[in-house]
């Protein structure tokens, strides 16, 4: 049957979860309605406000414990907490269960104290927000409109070289463990002193039974800082899939933390997820920091009026602010398109599903000019949308993938 109609209907439309479950939310689409033919057009910001979107690396408990943050307020020196992430759109968060470099021991007391501190804000703050330890626990709080916790840990030095600590920490809940950071450990060699210092090894023996405990509890491996012995005995080893939680492009920026094309199809070869980083020296071959602070200082300042402006309209919000970023670009520091480079080398190479966000905000970084804060995820998305990515691919790379890896190893 023919259809005649000439006007724009805006649309609310009930979407039940994809293959990956991951759209419990509704989303508002303009429709063109024209003879015979049926034309959608997504507002890419509300598509962000819809979709499930994760970012799998995040270092704010480091600021609130060594400086006094709160998570709760809209921090002037941290780049996320609860205000800038509901601004940004932000569903999921996995929380780093990290020991600065300064604790030289007590790795495992130090990291309790950072769970029970989530554990605090899980019962503070449990109008809105939940730590989960399953897919099926963060699709029911996803569906209560509260925003979720993940924890992950990061460095394995942490367990002190034991099992059993292994074990507490995913008893307490934390669902990824990075092997390593920068420094090596009882585990394995980091991709630093592989890299740098030339120190030769992989997995150490215990660092293989660690990699068997997690595949038999449930527990992701992070090989994010690993080094590419180790990597490669992960690989091996692993019968689940295997993650890269804050890592970025080693054929776009040769950094001994990036992923070379070898490694980003091990880890597809998995069924695994690579969450690429915000760091703009993991971005950026040509980096200079020097400036980049003044410029998100610019943009923060000349936000919060526009901010002002439209209040809780994050729709409209965010369009004002799209333009003005576009309108204000400078050719200093780095521009968020490097960033989607870097998602679209991945997609390029071995496909949609296995690339998402992995900030590492708060991680004493530096990030993209126009991503100065978690309110900013939703650039993300309208610069995937102008590259030509559909609703469905957008989705995936926001949340969708990781869920889906989640949910493998949920128990």
């Amino acid at each position: 049957m023919k259809t005649y109609l000439s006007l724009i209907l805006i649309l609310v439309m009930n979407y039940k979860c994809h293959e990956n479950e991951t759209l419990p939310k509704n989303i508002m689409t303009n429709t063109i309605l024209a003879e015979d033919t049926i034309v959608k057009k997504i507002d890419p910001f509300v598509l962000h406000y819809d979709a499930i979107v994760v970012d799998t690396h995040n270092d704010i408990l480091m600021p609130i414990f060594l400086q006094g943050a709160e998570i709760n307020l809209d921090n002037p020196h941290t780049q996320s907490d609860f205000i800038k992430w509901k601004i940004g759109g932000l569903d999921v968060q996995v929380f780093s269960i990290y020991v600065p470099q300064r604790y030289k021991s007590g790795h495992f007391n130090y990291v309790m104290k950072l769970i029970d501190r989530m554990e605090e804000y899980n019962i503070n703050y449990s109008n809105f927000f939940t730590v989960v330890k399953n897919y099926d626990e963060l699709i029911k709080a996803i569906n209560q409109g509260k925003f979720c916790g993940i924890l992950g840990a990061e460095g394995g030095a942490m367990i002190e070289g034991s099992i059993e600590k292994l074990q507490i920490l995913y008893d307490r809940g934390v669902r990824y463990l990075g092997l390593t950071w920068n420094t090596s450990n009882e585990i394995g060699i980091s991709a630093q002193d592989e890299s740098e210092k030339g120190i030769k090894g992989g997995l150490k023996p215990f660092g293989r039974k660690v990699v068997e405990k997690m595949n038999e509890l449930g527990m992701l491996i992070d090989v994010s800082h690993l080094g590419e012995t180790a990597f490669w005995e992960c690989i091996e080893l692993s019968k689940n899939p295997v993650i890269a939680s804050h890592s970025s492009v080693y054929s776009l920026c040769p950094h001994y933390r990036n992923l070379t094309d070898e490694q980003i199809k091990a880890i597809a070869s998995t069924g695994g997820y690579i969450g690429i980083n915000f760091y703009n020296k993991f971005l950026d071959p040509s980096v200079s920091s020097n400036n980049v602070r003044s410029i998100h200082n610019k943009y923060k300042k000349d936000i919060k009026q526009i901010e002002a402006e439209y209040g809780s309209n994050l729709i409209d919000f965010n369009h004002r602010r799209y333009k003005y970023l576009t309108e204000n670009k400078t050719s200093e520091g780095t521009s968020v398109d490097i960033l989607i480079n870097h998602i679209d080398y991945v997609v390029k190479l071995v496909g949609i599903d296995y690339v998402g966000l992995g900030s590492d905000f708060d991680g004493s970084i530096y990030t993209p000019n126009e991503i100065y804060d978690a309110s900013c995820y939703p650039v993300i998305t309208m610069k995937l949308y102008e590259r030509g990515y559909s609703e469905e691919e957008i989705r995936k790379i926001l949340g969708g993938n990781f869920l889906r890896v989640f949910k493998s190893i949920s128990k």
